[in-house]
């Protein structure tokens, strides 16, 4: 849950011992294993796992029909990108490119949604254990949540992530100068440290104050400030307290939902794990192949997309046209996954998940 702060610590004690070079190569030999494990466990909770099969029975729609819509318009997006030409070429995008454009932001307003609102619950769940079940106590969480991440990393990553698709993107449809972004995100980052002692000054006032909602405050807050400085060095200590921490909050609590359910049925841990782990072992095997060979054609960030989509040929524009689908697809149902397992006042969710936790 903590991963931000002892993954960090991890990484400057390895570049002390093995330097900078080498440490940078094992955290990026790790990052896509951890990327599709992370994406694929929710996916495979909700869609496919025995723990939700009465849900999934009893509600077609949302259990199922739902993500299968989902992989489908991605798919069907994908391949519009590809007959219709609308590769990126050139900066700014042009109107032919609308399609890209369109591809480009399902990807990044769920990015920055689905991140926040897993801030909001790891918020939640040490709420809960402090005994916080006040309405205003829920307010302050979400309204923090909101705000740091819909607003303020949005800000922040326009101005720190240069000639990235989605800054591209931005500037050649919403009508803002770079200037006006670089001044807003000075701005929001001055607001996330005002923002953060005013949630930490209300916690440490309450008489349940609770310890783990004050790191997490300090974990949300070094989001967008290690982005807003980052440089060469500081990008991977961005990469752990940012997405690997996502991550490994997704690995960790779905292992403990679903290695709890395999214990309901008499299991003991070490069969409860394994079973676990041998229903997603398949699933991240066959995404992390498809990873492997495709993984150039994954452009959701990366400064050289343009260069490796404004070249494909054209008799192969359909085939990578469905490649860039599947890689939405991966992420869209993952996001959408992730609310039907989490969402905590649906009440087939508290009944059959929330126990496990």
């Amino acid at each position: 849950m903590f991963s931000a702060l002892w993954g960090c610590a991890l990484f400057l004690g390895l570049t002390a011992g093995i330097g900078m070079e080498a440490a940078a190569s094992l955290l990026f030999a790790v990052n896509v294993y951890l990327a599709i494990s992370h994406s694929w466990s929710t996916t495979y909770m909700v869609v496919a796992s025995p723990l939700l099969r009465e849900e999934r029975r009893l509600d077609r729609r949302k259990w199922t029909y739902i993500p299968l819509a989902v992989v489908g318009f991605s798919l069907l997006l994908g391949v519009g990108i590809g007959v219709y030409d609308a590769f990126p070429h050139t900066f700014p995008l042009t109107s032919s490119q609308w399609l890209w454009g369109v591809y480009l932001g399902l990807f990044w307003v769920g990015h920055f949604w689905h991140f926040g609102n897993q801030d909001f619950g790891v918020l939640s769940i040490y709420r809960l254990k402090a005994g916080q079940t006040g309405r205003r106590d829920r307010l302050i969480d979400k309204g923090f949540a909101v705000v740091m991440m819909f607003v303020i990393q949005p800000f922040v990553y326009l101005k720190a992530v240069t000639n990235s698709p989605f800054q591209e993107a931005f500037f050649s449809y919403v009508p803002l100068s770079r200037d006006f972004v670089a001044v807003g995100a000075e701005i929001a980052l001055i607001a996330a440290v005002a923002l953060t002692l005013v949630v930490m000054g209300i916690e440490i006032a309450k008489g349940d104050t609770s310890i783990p909602k004050l790191l997490y405050y300090f974990v949300m807050l070094a989001h967008p400030a290690i982005l807003y400085f980052t440089h060469y060095k500081l990008a991977f200590f961005y990469i752990i307290s940012y997405f690997w921490s996502h991550w490994l909050i997704a690995i960790g609590l779905v292992g403990l939902i679903n290695t709890n359910y395999y214990r309901t049925l008499g299991f003991g841990a070490p069969g409860s794990l394994y079973r676990h782990v041998r229903a997603l072992s398949l699933i991240v095997v066959v995404a992390a192949i498809f990873h492997h060979y495709f993984f150039m054609f994954n452009k959701f960030s990366g400064g050289d997309y343009k260069e490796i989509l404004g070249q494909v040929p054209p008799q192969f524009a359909l085939i990578v046209g469905l490649v860039l689908g599947v890689f939405l697809a991966e992420q869209l149902l993952h996001y959408y996954c992730d609310r039907c397992l989490f969402r905590f006042r649906d009440p087939a969710v508290r009944k059959r998940v929330s126990p496990l936790l």
